[in-house]
């Protein structure tokens, strides 16, 4: 009885475990039906795992004041398998990206699409959901 009880107690455990994995890499936050391409100077770069994110500098058409944002990506493992390196951004270069807006923040993004200061084009659709 008591391996019996054990068996359920950590099967519950694992099944709770992946529950709150999921929801960690969860893209909830952000609309996928809506498609966002901004250009601006990139001021940070972080190519790490679990999660690459960026900022960007990007002017307002209307104000003309610079407004930071922030661009968020997939992990270093696979970015690098996609052929991004650590020297893909840097701050100073000027790229123009796509991605999905944050339902709350508007200056928050998950990339789909990048157009390098090289010219060289990454498109989110490489990797699988």
């Amino acid at each position: 009885m008591n391996t019996r009880f054990a068996n359920t107690f950590l099967a519950l455990c694992m099944l709770c475990l992946a529950a709150a994995a999921q929801a960690h890499h969860s893209t909830a936050n952000f609309d996928r039906n809506q498609q966002v391409t901004i250009t601006g100077t990139v001021t940070y770069f972080s190519f790490t795992n679990p999660h690459s994110f960026f900022d960007i500098d990007v002017v307002d058409e209307k104000s003309a004041k610079v407004v930071p944002h922030k661009v968020f990506a997939a992990g270093r493992v696979l970015l690098a398998r996609y052929d991004w390196k650590p020297t893909d951004l840097k701050a100073g270069d000027r790229i123009t990206v796509s991605g999905y807006p944050d339902r709350k923040d508007p200056n928050f993004m998950y990339l789909t699409r990048i157009v390098f200061a090289s010219g060289k084009v990454w498109e989110r659709t490489q990797i699988p959901d």
